[in-house]
C-alpha cells in the first residue's frame, strides 16, 4: 500500500475537518472578494471623493474586513492541523519520514487551496450582486444604485487568496517540522495554561485601553492645534497599547480567582474556572481575536448613523426651506418665474426674501506641512474672494438685531461651529477691494449664527452698511451675488417643485459658473500667473449628474432635496458598511461557535468522570454555561466599549463638544450595541445546544 492509499484512507476518517478547512476558505475569499468587486466599481468610486475622508474611511473598513478574515483563516486552519495531528503521528509510527509526509501534505494544502480560491473568487461576483439587490430591496433604492462589477476588485482577491495560501502553507511546515511523536499524538490533550496574575492586572489592562485610544487620536490633534506640529505615521503604533489592554483584561477575567470571603461561591465554581484556566493561552487568544472582529464590525455599522443623523440635525433645524445663490451676471430664474412655478404645482410660498451680497478680496493663512512635520502659518495678505453682506440686509433675512461698528465685521458660522473649540473665526484683518487694489484693516467683532448662508469651502461675514456702500461702489457686476431664501407650506410635500427648481435652476447657469465648490476667482487669477493649472472648474453642469450636489459652488439647498441627497451619498456608505460589519459578525459567529464546540469536544472525558463521581445534568450544564457566558460575553464587552468609547473621542475632539445632532448618532450607536449583544446571545444558546448534544446531557 502507498504512501497515497495511507493518506487517503485516514483522510476518510476526519473528512469532517477538511470540508470545514475548505468552508472556512472559500467564505473568507467570497466575503473579500465581493467586497472588493462592490467597492472598485464605477458607482461606488465615482460616489467617494478621491482622496476624502470618506474615502479614507472606506479603505480603513476595507483593512478591518482583510485583517477580520485573515485571523479568520488562520483560526480555521490552527485547527485543522491540531485534529489532523493524530493522522501525521500514525504515520510516524508507521517508519514514514517527514519528507515523505510533507510531500503529500503539501500537495494536499495546494489542492485545497487552489480548489477553495477558484470556488470563493467565481462565487463573489454573484455574492455581492445578491448583496447589492437585497440592500436595494430592504434598504434604499434609486436610479443611482446601479450595479456595476469593479473587476480591479478581483486582482484583490487573487491577492487575499495568495496570502492565505502561504501562511496554511507556513502554518503546515512548522506543524511538520515538530519531531517529538507523544507530544503530536497528544497535542489535542495538551494545556496551555497561563501563569498565575495579580489583581492589578485588570485595573492596568483597562487602564491601557483609554490610554492607547488617547495617545493615538487625542494626542495628534492636541499636538497639531496647540504645537502645531504633524505626528508621524508611525505615531498610530501607540494605538496598541489598547490592544495590549484588552489582551490583559481578558486574561485577568479568565484566570484571575481569588478566594475571597465568599468562600462557597468560590468553591462552587472551581471546576468550571479551573477547565478554562487549563486552556487559557488558547482561550484567551480566541477571545481577543473575537474582541477585535467585534470592534471592527461595530466600527463599519457605527460610522452611518452618526454622520446621517448629524446631518439631518442640522436639516431639521434649518430655518429656511429653499435657498440658492448666483452671481448678478447671470440670466438665473426670477421672483415672478418661482411664484408661477410654485402655482403650478400647488405649493404656498409663505415668505420670501432676496439678499445681495458683494465678493472682495481678504488675507488669511495658509498651513504649510513640512517633511519633517512642523506646521507654519504664513499670512497671505490676498489669498483669495469671501463674500459680505450689510448688517441691515442679514438682519431682514435672519431677523436678528445685529450692530457692525465701521471698520469691524462678524463671522457668519452654524450652532454647531459656535460649540467647537478648534475653529478660529478670527483670521481675517484686511480687506482689499478688487476694482481700487486699495487694502484696509478691518477688526473681528465676534461670530453670529445663521446656517442657510454657510456653506462648505466659502465663508462669509456681516460688516456695516457703511462699509458695504463704500466696498460695493465700481465693483463689477461679477463681483455681487444674489441669495434667494423662501419657505414652503408642508416642505416635505414638495418634492416635484424642488426639482424642478433645481433643473431649472441649472439649465440656466451658464458655463462661466460651472465649477467646483472650491473654486475662488483669485485664486484661479494668481495660479494663471504662476503658468500653473488651476483644477476647480469645468466640471458636468447638467440635471443628470449624480455628482453634482457634492461638487457644484452654487448647487441650490433645498431641504426636501438635501434630504434625498444624503440618503444618496450615505446609501453606498451603508452598504459598504453593513458589508464589512456583516463579514465581521460571521467570522465572529464561527470562531465562538467553533470554541464552543471545542470545550465540550476537549472536555468529554472529564465530564463523564463528573457523572461517574455523581453530578447530575444540571450541574454539569452550570459548568458549560459558567465558560460558555465568559467566551461571549466578555469580547462583546470590551470590543464594543472599547469602540464605542473611542468613537465618543473622535466625536469629542472634532469640536471640544458634542452637538445635538451627535447625541443622537451616540444614541443609536448605543442600540446597535444592544442588537450585537442580542446577536451574540443567540449564537450562546445555537453553542449550547450543540454542546449538549455531544456530552449528551
Amino acid at each position: 500500500m502507498t504512501m497515497n492509499n495511507i493518506y487517503s484512507k485516514l483522510r476518510s476518517k476526519n473528512i469532517k475537518n477538511y470540508y470545514m478547512l475548505i468552508f472556512c476558505i472559500i467564505l473568507s475569499i467570497v466575503l473579500v472578494a465581493s467586497y472588493a468587486v462592490m467597492f472598485f466599481s464605477s458607482t461606488v468610486q465615482e460616489i467617494l471623493p478621491i482622496g476624502g475622508d470618506s474615502m479614507k474611511q472606506a479603505y480603513l473598513i476595507f483593512g478591518i474586513a482583510i485583517v477580520g478574515c485573515a485571523l479568520f483563516t488562520t483560526y480555521a486552519s490552527s485547527i485543522f492541523f491540531k485534529y489532523k495531528n493524530r493522522e501525521t503521528g500514525i504515520l510516524l509510527s508507521l517508519g514514514a519520514k517527514k519528507s515523505q509526509i510533507k510531500k503529500v501534505l503539501f500537495i494536499e494544502l495546494s489542492l485545497i487551496g487552489f480548489v477553495s480560491s477558484l470556488i470563493g473568487l467565481t462565487l463573489s461576483i454573484p455574492v455581492s450582486f445578491g448583496i447589492w439587490k437585497l440592500f436595494q430591496i430592504f434598504i434604499i433604492d434609486i436610479k443611482e444604485m446601479v450595479y456595476k462589477i469593479g473587476w480591479p476588485g478581483l486582482i484583490y482577491g487573487i491577492i487575499f487568496c495568495i496570502l492565505i495560501i502561504i501562511s496554511i502553507f507556513i502554518m503546515g511546515l512548522k506543524f511538520i517540522n515538530r519531531t517529538n511523536i507523544i507530544d503530536i499524538l497528544n497535542e489535542h490533550r495538551k494545556c496551555e495554561i497561563v501563569k498565575d496574575i495579580k489583581s492589578w492586572y485588570g485595573v492596568v489592562g483597562s487602564i491601557l485601553i483609554i490610554v492607547g485610544m488617547l495617545l493615538g487620536y487625542a494626542i495628534p490633534q492636541i499636538s497639531i492645534r496647540y504645537l502645531n506640529f504633524r505626528m508621524p505615521a508611525i505615531w498610530n503604533i501607540t494605538f496598541l497599547l489598547s490592544a495590549i489592554g484588552m489582551y490583559m483584561l481578558i486574561t485577568y477575567i479568565i484566570v484571575y480567582n481569588k478566594k475571597g470571603k465568599n468562600l462557597k461561591k468560590y468553591y462552587k465554581n472551581i471546576i468550571p474556572k479551573s477547565m478554562m484556566k487549563f486552556m487559557g493561552k488558547q482561550t484567551v487568544k480566541n477571545m481577543c481575536t473575537i474582541s477585535f472582529l467585534i470592534s471592527g464590525a461595530l466600527f463599519a455599522a457605527f460610522y452611518t448613523p452618526l454622520n446621517v443623523s448629524n446631518l439631518f440635525y442640522s436639516l431639521d433645524n434649518n430655518p429656511v426651506d429653499y435657498s440658492f445663490h448666483y452671481k448678478e451676471s447671470e440670466n438665473q430664474i426670477k421672483k415672478n418665474e418661482i411664484y408661477l412655478l410654485a402655482q403650478k404645482h400647488n405649493v404656498n410660498i409663505t415668505s420670501y426674501y432676496e439678499v445681495p451680497s458683494i465678493s472682495l478680496i481678504v488675507n488669511g493663512i495658509n498651513a504649510n506641512f513640512m517633511d519633517n512635520g512642523k506646521i507654519t502659518y504664513t499670512h497671505i495678505d490676498k489669498i483669495g474672494y469671501s463674500e459680505f453682506f450689510s448688517e441691515s440686509d442679514f438682519n431682514k433675512i435672519s431677523k436678528q438685531n445685529v450692530d457692525v461698528k465701521p471698520g469691524e465685521y462678524l463671522t457668519i458660522i452654524t450652532p454647531e461651529s459656535l460649540e467647537s473649540i478648534h475653529e478660529r473665526f478670527n483670521d481675517l484683518n484686511k480687506i482689499t477691494n478688487p476694482v481700487t487694489n486699495v487694502s484696509q484693516k478691518i477688526n473681528y467683532a465676534g461670530t453670529i449664527t445663521f446656517q442657510p448662508f454657510v456653506k462648505q469651502g466659502t465663508t462669509k461675514y456681516v460688516i456695516s452698511d457703511e462699509d458695504y456702500k463704500k466696498y460695493a461702489k465700481n465693483l463689477p457686476i461679477e463681483n455681487f451675488e444674489n441669495f434667494v431664501l423662501f419657505n414652503v407650506k408642508n416642505p416635505d410635500k414638495t418634492y416635484a417643485f424642488a426639482n424642478d427648481l433645481k433643473n431649472e435652476i441649472i439649465k440656466r447657469s451658464s458655463k462661466a459658473v460651472a465649477v467646483s465648490k472650491f473654486y475662488d476667482d483669485y485664486e484661479k487669477k494668481l495660479a494663471l500667473e504662476k503658468g500653473e493649472k488651476y483644477y476647480y472648474e469645468s466640471i458636468n453642469l447638467s440635471s443628470d449628474n449624480n455628482l453634482l450636489f457634492q461638487d457644484w459652488k452654487y448647487y441650490p439647498s433645498f431641504n426636501v432635496l438635501d434630504r434625498q441627497d444624503i440618503i444618496k451619498n450615505m446609501s453606498v456608505f451603508l452598504m459598504l458598511f453593513i458589508y464589512i460589519a456583516i463579514i465581521c459578525f460571521t467570522a465572529v459567529a464561527i470562531i465562538a461557535y467553533t470554541r464552543s464546540i471545542t470545550i465540550a469536544i476537549n472536555n468529554k472525558t472529564l465530564f463523564n468522570d463528573l457523572k461517574n463521581l455523581g453530578a447530575n445534568n444540571k450541574y454539569i450544564e452550570k459548568c458549560i454555561k459558567v465558560q460558555l457566558k465568559k467566551i461571549f460575553t466578555i469580547p462583546t464587552v470590551v470590543g464594543s466599549t472599547s469602540i464605542y468609547l473611542l468613537f465618543f473621542f473622535i466625536v469629542y475632539g472634532n469640536s471640544g463638544s458634542i452637538s445635538p445632532g451627535e447625541y443622537a448618532g451616540l444614541r443609536i450607536n448605543f442600540l446597535i450595541m444592544i442588537v450585537t449583544g442580542f446577536f451574540m446571545y443567540l449564537v450562546y444558546r445555537l453553542s449550547l445546544r450543540k454542546i449538549k448534544k455531544i456530552i449528551q446531557i
